[in-house]
């Protein structure tokens, strides 16, 4: 496998877990979807904001996108809002990641933030927010399950490589 087929598919693999996560926390009580529940964020929502914080934070960076939405410090949280958002984000990645070059993949980029200083390539950057992802998706399983939700999808990447693999 080389570097560009496995960032094109890691891209797949994270819009279709977040389309999995979302899909099902959609059929879910909004309140509970609101209710605080102790973990690195204070419940579902805010910890799904922040998955799309991130990623429009990495298009950003990686992509040069004008169009990203800051959503740091959002405290108001609409469940649709941050639905939708999560989702047209992931989308952009995968369309960004489809357009790249294994030479643009392996170049190195530059970047400072508040947080961080680094000069890694794209690849590996984009392989940081895709395990950012999947890191954050857990932890949404794991404070639904405190909530009593039930019939949690499966968003492990080997159950959609099997299921890529097959079609």
């Amino acid at each position: 496998m080389n570097l560009k087929k496995m960032i094109t598919d890691y891209s797949a693999y994270n819009l279709s877990a977040n389309r999995q996560l979302v899909n099902w926390l959609s059929n879910q009580p909004e309140a509970e979807l609101q209710k605080e529940v102790p973990s690195s964020f204070k419940g579902v929502l805010p910890t799904l904001n922040h998955i799309w914080a991130i990623e429009e934070m990495w298009c950003a960076h990686l992509f040069k996108n004008q169009d990203a939405v800051n959503r740091y410090g959002v405290q108001d949280l609409n469940s649709q809002e941050v639905f939708e958002g999560v989702l047209h984000r992931s989308a952009v990645i995968v369309e960004k990641v489809n357009q790249l070059s294994d030479e643009a993949l392996i170049q190195n980029s530059y970047i400072k933030t508040p947080w961080f200083e680094a000069n890694i390539s794209v690849a590996e950057y984009l392989q940081h927010l895709f395990n950012h992802g999947t890191y954050h998706r857990g932890q949404i399983i794991s404070m639904a399950h405190q909530l009593g939700f039930t019939e949690i999808p499966s968003t492990d990447f080997l159950f959609f490589s099997l299921t890529i693999a097959n079609q």
